[in-house]
């Protein structure tokens, strides 16, 4: 932190270095790509808070670190918070549900880009003729890491990624190119990102097995995106999976309504977006045509039906 002539302090936006932990989720004519964006001078605050909140012993002191080991609920709280799981037990949904509480209460440290890509209209010959799949995820996870880092980091002159993690996924580890391609295509081509590692981190998203606390954010942008998946295309009528998706609703509904209203309660204007694309499907149309080459320009974009909110209406009689 320096000071300007005037003796107050200014940030110094020399440099920023950061953490990203991704996960994936979807339906079957949606993909999302998620992305935690952890500031490394908040990692551990934020770390210490999901754990902290774990607890919920109304006689604990709800710091995790210090919990006695003979805290009746630590071993019951200890456990993975994983969306599509938390009708399994109790414990699952009520650590999910005050975690989804600290993340709505942030007003910011937690930064997060969640980017939704419309699987019916991508032209999919384009992806190469094997591994379609794992090619289509490669190329819009470089797009979500550059969307989000270069955003909300702009005044930044230096964005440095120090380590890149994503939850244990068979297909993405073993595939020839996701790995290392994303990091050496973007520090080869962009000026104002570098990274300190030279491929993706694969973690189970259990720390219990992974016997690491960067499970936790894992497991904090899977939560989230499930909620995401489950309030735009009501994939599952669970009630626990209802009601985090319910309770996440009235933010999702802002950034995807809303995404520039610097007034929001929320404060997630330069921090947290839903973004989805494309907006136009340009599969048979003339790629010679002006208007091909501007609905290509046009291919982001933000508002889509929420179908969990309109689950219960019914059509109204003539």
């Amino acid at each position: 932190m320096s000071r300007n002539l005037f003796g107050h302090k200014s940030e110094d936006y020399s440099s920023i270095t950061i953490k990203l932990f991704c996960d994936e989720s979807g339906s079957n004519d949606w993909l999302y790509i998620g992305v935690l964006i952890v500031p490394e001078k908040t990692e551990g605050l934020i770390l210490q808070d999901l754990l902290n909140k774990r607890c919920g012993n109304p006689k604990g002191n709800k710091e995790w670190d210090k919990c006695s080991l003979a805290c009746e609920r630590h071993s019951h709280n200890n456990t993975e918070v994983h969306y599509v799981e938390v009708e399994k037990s109790r414990d699952k949904y009520f650590v999910a549900e005050r975690w989804l509480d600290y993340l709505l209460c942030d007003i910011g440290k937690i930064y997060f880009y969640v980017l939704g890509i419309d699987k019916n209209k991508l032209d999919i010959s384009q992806f190469g003729d094997r591994n379609k799949s794992a090619n289509v995820y490669n190329r819009f996870f470089r797009t979500a890491i550059l969307r989000s880092v270069k955003s909300y980091f702009y005044k930044y002159n230096s964005v440095i990624i120090k380590s890149i993690y994503h939850d244990n996924n068979t297909s993405l580890e073993t595939n020839a190119y996701f790995p290392w391609h994303s990091i050496f295509s973007i520090g080869n081509r962009d000026d104002k990102v570098s990274f300190k590692c030279d491929a993706v981190e694969f973690i189970d998203s259990d720390h219990r097995t992974s016997n690491n606390n960067y499970s936790n954010f894992i497991q904090l942008i899977d939560l989230f995106l499930g909620c995401i998946n489950n309030c735009l295309d009501h994939t599952s009528t669970n009630k626990d999976k209802e009601a985090l998706a319910e309770k996440c609703l009235p933010l999702i509904e802002r950034l995807i309504e809303k995404p520039n209203n610097r007034n929001s309660r929320y404060k997630y204007v330069g921090r947290q977006k839903i973004d989805f694309f494309p907006k136009h499907d340009l599969r048979n149309a003339d790629k010679n045509s002006l208007e091909f080459h501007y609905k290509r320009m046009d291919s982001f974009y933000t508002k889509r039906p929420l179908k969990l909110r309109t689950k219960n209406q019914t059509l109204l009689p003539y």
